[in-house]
């Protein structure tokens, strides 16, 4: 017997909710932004939220996502105007707390595995030379915005984790390591426009966005055979 999966209720509103938010941040609309950013992460929490009537789902394992994703709603908030230099701030202490709460949510589920050491070297180059690439227009944010994005990195390599583990479901695992990975390049994208060379267009709040759709997917498939 066919059970309905009311996760997926809310997933066409957040495409259509990413095309605008994608083409709000493009034209710098404060006003829209204020709308359809928190709007996104409301949507996601919806979809965590609904998993709970899953078959497959690990309840602990929802409410662990829900804590990240109420704290990046938060995060949403402070974060309209990337602009503010002080408001930026706020937000990435926000946003740090919320990112390592989902990685130690990744690893609780999941634990460590043998292929986390070659992940963990990639991860480690990957962070050197986005450093690098920020270092000279960092300023007065290189402290915070280094050790910001080592608990990104670490964040992306817990995901990628889980695909090596048994205790997520493929299709989890795969949403959490994509969903993680593409929230990652959201906001390195964002990096590389404020601390080393400005855009005329962005993608980054297409991954971010979709990434964080992908990870309260997650929670509905988590048992999933």
């Amino acid at each position: 017997m066919m059970t309905m999966n009311y996760s997926l209720i809310p997933v066409p509103f957040s495409l259509v909710l990413i095309i605008l938010y994608m083409i709000a941040r493009n034209r710098n609309n404060l006003k829209m932004i204020k709308v359809t950013q928190p709007a996104l992460t409301f949507l996601a929490i919806i979809i965590a939220v609904l998993s709970y009537l899953s078959p497959n789902v690990n309840p602990g394992y929802t409410t662990w996502i829900l804590v990240g994703l109420g704290l990046c709603l938060l995060g949403d908030i402070f974060n309209i105007d990337m602009s503010n230099d002080r408001i930026l701030f706020a937000a990435m202490v926000v946003f740090f707390i919320a990112y390592l709460e989902y990685a130690i949510a990744f690893t609780l589920f999941s634990g460590f595995q043998s292929q986390d050491i070659i992940v963990g070297v990639v991860a480690l180059l990957i962070y050197l030379f986005l450093a690098r690439l920020y270092w000279k227009g960092l300023g007065d944010f290189r402290a915070p915005v280094l050790i910001f994005l080592l608990v990104v990195i670490f964040m992306v390599t817990r995901a990628i984790s889980t695909l090596f583990g048994g205790s997520f479901s493929q299709v989890s695992a795969w949403m959490v390591a994509i969903g993680a990975t593409l929230v990652a390049m959201g906001d390195i994208e964002y990096g590389i426009r404020r601390f080393y060379k400005p855009m005329n267009f962005q993608l980054g709040p297409l991954y971010y966005a979709g990434g964080q759709v992908l990870i309260a997917l997650s929670c509905t498939y988590f048992f999933m055979s």
